[in-house]
């Protein structure tokens, strides 16, 4: 009996799974994804000559990529989708795996991007020019030179399929033969318990050993970068790019390197303890639809699928401080057009989502799928507008927005004008004129004016402030400056403003 989707999630969602949180965390991983590339096409289109923003594109694509293999997940694991799982098992294995080689040279890297003293001969322009692409290409050809050695190869592949509760389970092929902890599984199994169609296949110890390593190589590279960056603080490293200053940045790598750290102790220490030794997905299933389901087994299976969420979790928390770091402050070059785009791709991810249901719920009920999406796809055009704002709300909670240093300079300009409660045409109009220069649209003009007119404490601190500064200008590398009236220099290092000395 094929199954459709519909089933394949209301199996899902069942008390047996508990109530669906592996395909939750599945899509959760999509998204993380999707967001991932959303965000290194930003940084490589905010500037694609840079070479530091080369670089942070493809860490984030394999930061990305690495969320892959909870994703496809989500569609139907079994026999009846063998057709589509042909080509999904080298986005779930090689796609992941090469990622994760990728990224492990990448964070090795980081101190050719990002200079740290101790290997500081490492920061080269000659070596930033050419690592940014030799690393995936690294990565590709380590993991096609390994993955046909047994310690790498998933050689054997079958699946366990049940047909009814009571009845005996049975072993069908899918590729290569079928694996040694086939028959375990049967064993495992007994008596069908319901309706199962589980993948079953050996678990070579070297992909674990690439997977499990990833996490513990993250925290030598955030080592890199915090040594690059409080170096830069202490003014040793003053040639060091302005957005590793940004200290949202390094908090969400910081995250993502503990949540990693949180599904590593989960796997190597936690599972083993209450197993009796190691443990893998095939063991997963066991605990799930084994003969006896009994306390310790279920609390097994929750802690395993549980642990999962780690994984997405961090990366997602990853690309919300990245996203927090460029709307506070100008990161890889990004303005402000990521909360534009995180509307749009927001409202995008809606729109395909609810299209997929609309079209599956119609195909089961009138057998007219596409009608169901197409339906849905034209209310949802309808409600567009109100639904954007909604999504920017949320953005604007989510992602708090403050002042950059273009718009510090508009704002302080706009209260120099309104020192005597009016602005004149010549006033407004050079108003204009600096908002074009600094790229602040009429949108963002109106928000930074409104926002003064409506704080009487605040424009006393910008006046203030106004009194203070003789002379602000920004460098050729991007750093940005200001000559105070006591004779004091200061610098923007992405977070607030800094004496230089």
């Amino acid at each position: 009996m094929a199954t459709s989707l519909v089933e394949y999630y209301v199996r899902g969602f069942g008390s047996e799974s508990l109530f669906g949180l592996r395909l939750i965390i599945s899509w959760t991983s999509g998204l993380v994804f999707l967001w991932m590339l959303g965000l290194a096409y930003l940084v490589w289109r905010a500037n694609s000559k840079a070479i530091e923003n080369r670089f942070m594109s493809v860490l984030l694509i394999c930061e990305g990529i690495k969320a892959t293999f909870i994703m496809t997940d989500a569609v139907p694991y079994e026999s009846h989708w063998e057709w589509i799982w042909d080509y999904l098992i080298f986005v779930k294995i090689d796609l992941f795996f090469m990622a994760h080689l990728t990224a492990i040279v990448l964070y090795f890297c980081i101190p050719i991007y990002y200079r740290v003293n101790s290997l500081s001969f490492l920061y080269k322009e000659k070596l930033q020019k050419h690592a940014w692409y030799l690393a995936p290409i690294i990565g590709i050809t380590l993991w096609f030179s390994i993955s046909g050695h047994p310690l790498f190869n998933l050689e054997k592949s079958a699946w366990l399929i049940c047909t009814e509760a009571g009845a005996t389970p049975y072993l069908q092929e899918w590729f290569g033969g079928i694996p040694e902890a086939g028959p375990e599984a049967l064993t495992a199994i007994g008596t069908c318990p319901a309706y199962l169609n589980i993948h079953v296949s050996q678990e070579p110890l070297g992909l674990w050993g690439i997977a499990l390593i990833s996490p513990l190589i993250s925290i030598i590279a955030l080592l890199f970068y915090r040594s690059s960056m409080k170096g830069h603080l202490k003014g040793e490293n003053p040639d060091v790019k302005k957005s590793l200053t940004s200290r949202s940045l390094y908090i969400g790598f910081l995250g993502k390197v503990i949540s990693n750290m949180i599904y590593f102790s989960t796997v190597i220490l936690i599972i083993p303890l209450l197993h009796g030794g190691p443990a893998g997905f095939v063991d997963a299933s066991m605990w799930q639809w084994g003969e006896n389901p009994d306390f310790m087994n279920r609390l097994k299976y929750f802690v395993w699928t549980f642990g999962l969420i780690f994984v997405p979790l961090g990366m997602g928390f990853e690309a919300l401080m990245f996203v927090h770091a460029s709307l506070k402050d100008t990161v890889f070059g990004i303005d402000k057009t990521l909360r534009k785009t995180f509307s749009t791709a927001v409202f995008t991810g809606i729109g395909a989502t609810l299209f997929v249901l609309g079209s599956e719920a119609m195909e089961n009920a009138l057998g007219f799928g596409m009608s169901g999406g197409v339906l849905i796809g034209v209310g949802l055009l309808a409600v567009r507008k109100p639904l954007i704002g909604l999504i920017d709300g949320f953005s604007n909670r989510l992602i708090p927005s403050e002042y950059s240093p273009e718009e510090t300079e508009y704002l302080e300009q706009y209260a120099k004008s309104m020192k005597d409660g009016s602005i004149t045409e010549n006033e407004r109009s050079l108003l204009v004129t600096l908002a074009s220069a600094y790229g602040i649209n009429s949108e963002r003009v109106t928000q930074i004016e409104t926002s003064f007119s409506s704080n009487n404490s605040e424009e006393s601190v910008i006046e203030e402030k106004i009194i203070e500064v003789i002379q602000q200008w920004t460098d050729d590398s991007g750093y940005t400056w200001r000559k105070m009236s006591d004779g004091s220099t200061q610098w923007w290092n992405g977070t607030d403003w800094q004496d230089y000395t």
